[in-house]
């Protein structure tokens, strides 16, 4: 018997700790409410942990941080137990946490369900963690968010509560992670969206561009200029595969992309969940566009992989970026590349060539062209064996412009290396890779 239990520990942590995922992001483990950070360039994802696909409430036991360098192969870095907090190790009760690094350490904010927030730390982002303060940070209420603003102290807030419990709360923390600066005080939130919500509704999240706070809830979202507030609803991220009020979820950037991760549940009536990553983009007028358009075409393949077969690839679903290159546009009319100049690139990982030995033609999609340049297209580095030179000539402000690839076989990394002269070349839309017949 023994024997036997130790053959399935071992399986299932091979299956989950060498995963290949896609969408769903990891099949059938039971993974909730996904707060994604990247620490030293590494992607590591936080997530609760649901017990059985059969549980009619939510029994969650732990929770557990993943760690990926493609956002395609994660890696179980370690499972938080509660037996190393307050909460103790029969608790049940392990709803959402969050993540953050300061002071050489990593902190992690966890629910004891809606009765408190207590904060662990490592010296590691795969832990071990362990209770620092061995009490509730905050009570009551739970689902917290960490914001480090970008001013030159790098302020903390946390961010937590629910709508019924006199709505979300923020409150300032001390430089040592783990004690507040001031009293918690109730965020203000004006609109439809918010008045429309449940009263259940709890799991914000919190982030800043430029100048402007994001506090978002299910599929919904708020912004303000001021991180107290008052916050203005916006609306929708968008439409489509489970992005509605349980669509518990975080944002993030990684090698100049933006993503968008939630959570949905399997069986109505069930507490199990799975969660999805989307390409996420911010419009010209600051809106938020999680690309439920990529879902609908490749929801399956997932982000940061590619098949040469697809008879487009958007620009805008890249995997990496050179710093001046800018994701521009709106909903409405799509997004696509610009401020694209001389020797700027963008890297498409992940390529799936196939089998097949035919030679491909490289065919971009360009617009607004002010310059004579060049597209090169290069295999597993900006240095790498150059597959194809696609010429870009000014007559035309839009155009289509092509060349012959030397043959590709398997899984490679693209990239496309653009030269001419000014900081402005065009703007790339998509391109595609078709076999010569």
């Amino acid at each position: 018997m023994k024997k036997w239990y130790l053959s399935v520990f071992v399986w299932l942590f091979m299956a989950v700790s060498q995963g290949e995922a896609s969408n769903p992001l990891i099949k059938s483990i039971g993974m909730s409410d996904p707060h994604i950070r990247v620490f030293n360039d590494k992607v590591y994802l936080f997530s609760g942990h649901d017990s059985g696909p059969n549980d009619p409430t939510w029994v969650m036991r732990d929770w557990r941080v993943f760690s990926t360098t493609d956002l395609i192969n994660w890696k179980l870095e370690t499972t938080i137990s509660p037996k190393d907090n307050y909460m103790g190790a029969a608790s049940t009760d392990c709803w959402a946490g969050d993540a953050v690094a300061r002071n050489g350490n990593y902190y992690f904010y966890f629910s004891d369900r809606k009765r408190s927030i207590g904060v662990m730390s490592a010296n590691r982002p795969g832990g071990l963690y362990r209770d620092a303060l061995g009490k509730p940070l905050v009570s009551p209420m739970h689902d917290p968010t960490i914001l480090v603003d970008n001013d030159v102290a790098k302020t903390a807030y946390l961010v937590y509560g629910d709508k019924e419990g006199g709505g979300y709360h923020i409150a300032r923390l001390n430089n040592d992670m783990i004690s507040l600066a001031e009293k918690p005080e109730p965020i203000t939130i004006n609109g439809a969206e918010w008045e429309k919500t449940p009263e259940w509704m709890d799991k914000n999240y919190i982030f800043k561009y430029k100048d402007t706070y994001y506090l978002s809830w299910g599929r919904d979202y708020a912004i303000s200029k001021n991180v107290y507030g008052p916050y203005q609803c916006v609306g929708a991220v968008g439409n489509g595969h489970h992005l509605d009020e349980y669509a518990h979820g975080s944002f993030f950037e990684w090698k100049g992309q933006f993503y968008h991760i939630w959570t949905y549940y399997l069986k109505q009536g069930f507490k199990f969940r799975e969660c999805i990553i989307s390409y996420c983009h911010m419009a010209d007028d600051g809106q938020i566009v999680t690309d439920t358009d990529f879902l609908d075409q490749h929801f399956e393949t997932g982000v940061g992989q590619y098949d040469a077969s697809w008879p487009r690839i958007q620009a805008e679903w890249y995997s990496e970026k050179s710093d001046k290159i800018t994701k521009q546009g709106s909903r409405q009319t799509g997004f696509y590349l610009g401020n694209i100049g001389s020797n700027s690139w963008v890297k498409f990982a992940n390529v799936d060539f196939g089998a097949s030995t035919k030679k491909r033609v490289f065919s971009a999609s360009l617009n607004e062209i002010s310059s004579v340049g060049t597209i090169e297209i290069r295999l597993g580095s900006l240095t790498g064996e150059l597959l194809g030179v696609a010429r870009v000539n000014p007559d035309q402000k839009s155009a289509t412009v092509s060349c012959r690839l030397k043959a590709v076989t398997g899984r490679k990394d693209i990239y496309l290396k653009f030269t001419g002269e000014g900081s402005q070349l065009f703007k790339l839309d998509c391109f595609r890779f078709d076999q010569v017949k």
